[in-house]
């Protein structure tokens, strides 16, 4: 389970994460922590210490050249296929586009670095 995911499964049940003098403290209903969930939150610790102090969700500033890139996608303006090296996509944007939802959304966002990078380097082809 991702950090992002356990953030959500334990908001809705009712628990409640800080952080206090470098600690992770979990504030919870009685028997809203199972084995299973204390199990992740200890390896999920450090990850999602950093989602917390990262002011929850949102991932880190992507550079302005990836920045173009999207906004370039958002304005449709990459419309058409191109030659990746994961292979062939029928339209750029869309790709750009999903790339960079699942980076915002905290799903494996190094792959999707990577994604957007290669993506760009087909736009300036």
């Amino acid at each position: 389970m991702l950090a992002l995911e356990l953030l959500r499964e334990l908001e809705g049940r009712g628990v409640r994460l800080a952080i206090d003098g470098g600690q992770l403290i979990a504030r919870a209903p009685q028997g809203a922590i199972t084995p299973e969930l204390a199990a992740q939150l200890k390896e999920q610790k450090a990850a999602l210490m950093a989602a917390l102090q990262g002011g929850g969700s949102a991932p880190p500033c992507l550079p302005d050249a990836l920045v173009r890139l999207i906004r370039a996608a958002v304005g449709n303006h990459l419309s058409f296929p191109a030659a990746l090296p994961g292979g062939l996509v029928p339209n750029l944007g869309d790709y750009v586009l999903s790339s960079a939802a699942l980076y915002a959304a905290g799903v494996e966002p190094e792959r999707q670095l990577q994604a957007l990078w290669a993506a760009r380097g087909a736009w300036a082809a």
